[in-house]
């Protein structure tokens, strides 16, 4: 994927380095919907769901932080079920 197809929110994250959104465009193919909804009942994942219920704003800053550590540690398709919730 270039790096021009990237979601507008991950091109567009102030989060997100240039470097991550780099590592987030080598990917071949995006996760599946059941790939993303297998990662729903991980506990850090539900931790921050639980946590800005209503709060779409924060929780999507703090998903993109959560895909960001992924990606510090190059678990890019992590990194992209995270963004993808």
């Amino acid at each position: 994927m270039s790096f021009s197809r990237l979601p507008s929110f991950v091109r567009n994250s102030v989060v997100l380095t240039t470097a991550d959104k780099d590592k987030l465009a080598q990917i071949g193919t995006l996760p599946s919907e059941d790939e993303v909804d297998a990662i729903r009942c991980l506990p850090e994942v539900l931790e921050l769901t639980n946590a800005f219920i209503g709060d779409e704003s924060s929780r999507d800053t703090h998903l993109q932080l959560k895909a960001k550590e992924y990606l510090d540690s190059d678990d890019v398709l992590m990194a992209w079920k995270v963004l993808l919730l």
